[in-house]
């Protein structure tokens, strides 16, 4: 987790120390906001590019293990949830607004709480599926396919007797440094109801910066702010691939 507040008057430090301007406490929260999704978005590219240089055998172990240390980052993000059942249209959907991607199905019976595994299938095998007498979905080995933002279960069960949990990323929360007003000046108020942190990895803070003082230079039309940013985030990613 980054503190908002450092992150706050780094920036203002950077920006202030040449006499670049200044950003509102709003314009600022905006900022994180794009800057923490943008990183947030890559950690996944990150993940995967990792992965495959774990199976060429390219990548270390212990401390150096940089596919679990992503992995962790995004785990933070994980959460479940029991999906609402549209018995009518036999769809399943997430009540909520903070959905980012899909981790998982677990078809969970009600009497006992235990869980299976439900295997996601393409539309292009469904039917292969459903008319095999082999391999088809059961309650043992249910499967599901995603039909736009919902999802539809195979083999139909009775809501009376299962429900279906998801397993999802969740999108970050919208970052906020919280102030009280003294004098005409916001002054950081680390008490107050809505304060939200940044939600990355402290490992992360140097990029963070940058994209932030990026978004800052493109506000304040200081094109060497900017220029200055996105040699720094050159430089922060050769380091990345070194």
């Amino acid at each position: 987790m980054i503190n908002i507040n450092t992150a706050r008057n780094t920036v203002l430090h950077l920006l202030n120390k040449t006499n670049r301007g200044y950003i509102s406490p709003e314009e600022f929260n905006n900022f994180c906001n794009l800057a923490q999704l943008a990183i947030f978005e890559n950690l996944f590219f990150e993940y995967n590019k990792f992965i495959n240089n774990q199976n060429r055998r390219l990548t270390n172990g212990e401390y150096a293990d940089l596919p679990k240390n992503i992995r962790e980052q995004i785990d933070h993000f994980t959460e479940y949830a029991t999906l609402s059942y549209d018995e009518p249209n036999d769809l399943f959907s997430f009540v909520g607004n903070n959905f980012y991607r899909t981790g998982g199905l677990s078809l969970v019976t009600i009497s006992n709480k235990k869980k299976k595994d439900v295997e996601e299938i393409s539309k292009s095998r469904l039917n292969m599926s459903m008319n095999s007498n082999v391999v088809g979905p059961t309650v043992t080995y249910p499967e599901y396919i995603k039909i736009t933002d919902k999802y539809r279960l195979f083999p139909k069960v009775l809501a009376t007797d299962y429900e279906l949990e998801l397993f999802y990323i969740r999108t970050p929360k919208f970052p906020k440094w919280t102030y009280i007003n003294v004098g005409g000046n916001p002054v950081y108020n680390p008490s107050a109801t809505d304060l939200q942190h940044i939600e990355l990895s402290e490992s992360l803070f140097e990029i963070f910066i940058v994209k932030v003082m990026l978004y800052a230079g493109f506000s304040i039309r200081e094109q060497d702010v900017v220029q200055a940013s996105v040699n720094e985030e050159a430089k922060v990613e050769q380091k990345k691939n070194q």
